[in-house]
C-alpha cells in the first residue's frame, strides 16, 4: 500500500528546498508581462459548453496525431496542450488553441513554432526565457498552494491572477482549470503517467534532448533507456500489460483520480496506461471523436 500523504509531502518538500528560490527570481523577470497580460478571469467563459481535448507528451500521443488533425477545426472542440507536447503536435500540423506551461527552467518548447495564434496559460513563476520565445497572448495564474514562501510570491504576482490546483505536473494544472470552466466533456490523450519502451512522444522537447551530445556509444535510444531504468520505481498493471512509473507520475495519477471521482462531467482517457478505469471512461481517441462526425445525408 502506497502512503499517498508521504508521497505528496516528499514532492512538495523537494519543490520548497530546490526550486522556491528560482520561483522568486523568475517572478521578478515576469512582472512586466504579468502586468501587461493579466490573469485567468476573462478566459473561463470561453470554454463553457465545449468539448476539450488535452494533449500531454506521453508516447501514446504518437499514434493519435492523425486522429487529432482531422478534428482540429471543429467549432465545438477545443484542443489544448501542455508545453512538452507542442512540438509533436506542430509537426503533425496541429495548432492547439491553448497551451499550458509551468516549467521553471529554460527549456526549448516553443522555438521554431508559430505561436502567434495560440494562447499560453502560464504559471506566474515559470522560466522567463521560455516566455520570451512565446509570440501569442498569455494569461498568468498562481498555484493553489499556500504557506511559508508561497504566500509572498502570490502577493508579488497579484492574487487577482487566479489560482489553479496542482498535482506536481502541468497536466494536473490544465485539468484543474478546465474542470472549473463548465465544459461539456474532457478527453486526455498522451497523459500516460507511465512508460515501458518509450518515455516521451517522438519530437517532444524532452525527447529531442536525448540527441544533444551524442556519440557512437551514447545514442538517443541509450539515453532514453537509461532514463527509463532510473525511473522504474513502481509497476502499473493494465489489461495484461506491465508499465512502470516514477514518484512524480504516480503522485499525479493518484491526484487526478481523486479529482475525477467528483468531476461532474464525462472524462475520457485515451492514454496508455493513464488513469484507472475506476475513475473515468477509458476509450480510444478515434472512438471518442466519432461522436463529432456529421451524419451523412440520405440520398433521395
Amino acid at each position: 500500500m502506497i502512503d499517498r500523504e508521504t508521497l505528496y509531502q516528499g514532492l512538495n518538500d523537494a519543490v520548497l528546498g530546490e526550486r522556491l528560490p528560482a520561483f522568486g527570481r523568475n517572478l521578478e523577470k515576469n512582472i512586466p508581462l504579468i502586468r501587461q497580460f493579466g490573469g485567468l478571469r476573462d478566459l473561463v467563459a470561453r470554454f463553457e459548453g465545449k468539448h476539450v481535448i488535452l494533449a500531454a507528451a506521453g508516447p501514446s500521443l504518437d499514434k493519435n496525431l492523425s486522429h487529432l488533425s482531422r478534428y482540429a477545426q471543429r467549432e465545438n472542440i477545443i484542443i489544448a496542450s501542455v508545453d512538452m507536447a507542442l512540438m509533436p503536435l506542430a509537426a503533425g500540423g496541429i495548432a492547439p488553441a491553448y497551451v499550458f506551461s509551468c516549467e521553471t527552467v529554460p527549456t526549448d518548447f516553443f522555438s521554431g513554432i508559430d505561436t502567434a495564434g495560440m494562447h499560453l496559460l502560464a504559471f506566474s513563476c515559470m522560466s522567463n526565457a521560455n516566455l520570451r520565445n512565446w509570440k501569442g497572448r498569455i494569461s498568468f495564474y498562481n498555484w493553489m498552494v499556500f504557506g511559508s514562501g508561497y504566500d509572498e510570491l502570490w502577493e508579488r504576482a497579484g492574487k487577482d491572477l487566479g489560482f489553479v490546483a496542482t498535482g506536481n505536473i502541468v497536466t494536473t494544472q490544465a485539468v484543474s482549470f478546465f474542470l472549473g470552466c463548465r465544459i461539456e466533456s474532457l478527453a486526455l490523450v498522451g497523459n500516460d503517467l507511465g512508460f515501458s519502451r518509450s518515455y516521451y512522444a517522438r519530437g517532444a522537447a524532452g525527447f529531442t534532448g536525448f540527441f544533444s551530445g551524442n556519440d557512437r556509444l551514447e545514442t538517443p535510444e541509450r539515453k532514453e533507456a537509461g532514463i527509463i531504468r532510473k525511473r522504474r520505481c513502481y509497476e502499473i498493471r493494465r489489461g495484461g500489460a506491465v508499465y512502470f512509473t516514477d514518484r512524480q507520475f504516480l503522485a499525479a495519477k493518484m491526484w487526478l483520480e481523486d479529482i475525477f471521482k467528483s468531476a461532474g462531467l464525462p472524462v475520457y482517457d485515451c492514454s496508455e496506461p493513464g488513469c484507472s478505469e475506476k475513475y473515468l471512461i477509458k476509450m480510444q481517441l478515434r472512438d471518442y471523436l466519432k461522436q463529432f462526425d456529421r451524419p451523412k445525408r440520405r440520398k433521395r
